[in-house]
């Protein structure tokens, strides 16, 4: 059986993460408000909301199904595989990004990380994917 997954390490990662997604939402978004006015268009909130859940959707399915890495994954050496030890397709990576929102905005995939016994998360384990954490000789 596969070690355990710290959880700690991984909260600092997605700390890690956040400051990333920051830079990335502003980037996606300039565009978005530079073609719509956006500051004179209140009206265009919803659509400007969907478009950032999707280009950050975008953002990490790429780098998922890409090389199982964000920046911030690869810094703390974790990498997402599939079943077989490969990377996983775009449909998998676009279906984790959907359903780890649910998950992590509720604390339950947090509890979940905390019952299971690889400590993997439970969008994951329904996708059959699995977040490791590689060696310092791997990375």
């Amino acid at each position: 059986m596969p070690a355990r997954l710290p959880l700690l390490p991984r909260l600092v990662c997605m700390g890690y993460e956040a400051l990333i997604v920051g830079g990335v939402l502003m980037a996606a978004g300039l565009p978005f408000v530079m073609l719509t006015h956006y500051e004179h268009h209140p009206e265009f909130r919803t659509a400007y909301q969907v478009y950032l859940f999707l280009m950050l959707g975008l953002y990490f399915s790429y780098f998922w199904h890409r090389s199982g890495q964000t920046v911030p994954m690869k810094t703390w050496r974790f990498r997402l595989m599939n079943a077989r030890g490969g990377l996983p397709s775009w449909p998998r990576c676009l279906l984790r990004y959907l359903l780890a929102w649910p998950g992590l905005l509720s604390g339950a995939s947090l509890v979940w990380a905390l019952l299971d016994r690889e400590g993997q998360f439970l969008h994951d384990r329904l996708l059959g994917l699995q977040l490791i954490r590689e060696s310092r000789a791997q990375a």
